[in-house]
């Protein structure tokens, strides 16, 4: 047996339920569940996070540590480094590339089309040195631009107003999207 297969018995046991009970609970299949504590088959992510949510422990203790009965009366405390109830973007833009999200430190840096993404990846492999150039070229690529027309797409430029509505309203998406994807499960 796993220790993971092991502490999925302990915890049953210590919620005093058959495996029967835990199959519904997890809305899995009983034989699947036999299965996953026997050790005959892993257990994808989303069993497992709702197996940690019962036990009252971390995902992390789950996998790794062999529990005992007196650990399931003493609850992990300290919530999930990234678990957040609501994600808000809070700064950075999407013409910036990047993001600063509420409660979460550091910014994300973001890639809107595959050239961006080569173009970012490049700059990080970069030398320090080699991006302070970069970014000085860059500067001055712009002020040197700055009040023409894009020579890329041929438009002219949109008012700052305009250009603020709209990456707000992407932000706000792409923060619901995000919202989403990480919120699963």
């Amino acid at each position: 047996m796993t220790t993971l297969s092991e502490n999925m018995k302990t915890i049953r046991k210590g919620l005093s339920c058959t495996q029967m009970a835990i199959a519904k609970v997890l809305d899995i299949g009983f034989r699947t569940y036999v299965r996953y504590e026997a050790g005959e088959r892993d257990a994808p992510v989303a069993v497992l996070v709702k197996f940690a949510r019962l036990g009252s422990i971390s995902l992390d203790r789950l996998l790794t540590t062999k529990l005992e009965p007196s650990d399931l009366e003493k609850p992990d405390l300290d919530p999930p480094a990234g678990k957040l109830s609501q994600i808000d973007a809070i700064g950075g833009s999407l013409k910036e590339g990047r993001l600063v999200f509420k409660g979460i430190r550091g910014d994300y840096y973001v890639a809107v089309t595959q050239d961006e993404k080569k173009l970012l990846n490049h700059f990080r492999k970069m030398n320090p040195k080699s991006q302070d150039k970069c970014l000085v070229d860059m500067e001055w690529s712009l002020k040197k631009n700055k009040g023409r027309t894009s020579t890329v797409t041929g438009k002219k430029k949109v008012s700052r107003k305009v250009e603020k509505s709209r990456n707000a309203s992407k932000l706000k998406k792409m923060a619901k999207t995000i919202k989403k994807i990480t919120l699963k499960g």
